[in-house]
C-alpha cells in the first residue's frame, strides 16, 4: 500500500484553485466560441442555400436550366426516414454509451450526402433525432446523445 501523501501548503493549494479557475474560464470562452461559429456556419450555408435557389429559380425563367424535378426535391430527409438515416448513421459512427454531440451527428448525416428538409435543417434534424429509438439524451440541454445498449 503507498503512502499517503503530505497535505499541499496553502500557498500552493492557492495557487492551483486560481489555475483552475482559469482554465474552467478558457474552457468555457472556448466553447461558447464554437457555439457561435457552429451557428455561424450554418448561417452562411443557409444564405447559400437561399443563393443558389435564386440561381436556379432565375436560370429557370431564363430557359438556361432544367426544372427542378418532383424527385430532386423529394431527396430531402424528413420524418421517418429522416429517423431512419439518422439511425443508421449514428449506429455506424458510435458505441453505446459514447457521447456526441447533435451537430456531429448533423454534419455525418449531411457528410453521407443527405439533405434535410425543413426551413431550419438543424432544428428540423433535432427535432426527429430525438425520437430515435435506443438513442437518448445526455444531461439536460447539454446537445449531447449517447445510444443506449
Amino acid at each position: 500500500m503507498a503512502a499517503p501523501l503530505p497535505p499541499l501548503s496553502e500557498p500552493f493549494r492557492q495557487s492551483a484553485l486560481e489555475e483552475r479557475e482559469a482554465l474552467i474560464a478558457r474552457y468555457e470562452e472556448c466553447r461558447e466560441r464554437h457555439e457561435a461559429l457552429l451557428q455561424e456556419a450554418s448561417n452562411a450555408a443557409a444564405e447559400a442555400d437561399r443563393y443558389l435557389a435564386t440561381i436556379r429559380e432565375l436560370g429557370e425563367l431564363l430557359g438556361v436550366e432544367d426544372q427542378l424535378s418532383i424527385v430532386t426535391l423529394a431527396e430531402e430527409l424528413r420524418g421517418e426516414r429522416l429517423r431512419q438515416v439518422a439511425a443508421d448513421i449514428v449506429f455506424k459512427h458510435f458505441q453505446p454509451g459514447e457521447p456526441f454531440h447533435y451537430k456531429q451527428w448533423l454534419e455525418l448525416v449531411v457528410a453521407d450526402g443527405h439533405r434535410i428538409g425543413g426551413k431550419n435543417a438543424p432544428a428540423t434534424f433535432l427535432t426527429q433525432v430525438a425520437r430515435v429509438e435506443r438513442v437518448e439524451r445526455v444531461g439536460r440541454r447539454t446537445g449531447l446523445y449517447q445510444i443506449v445498449a
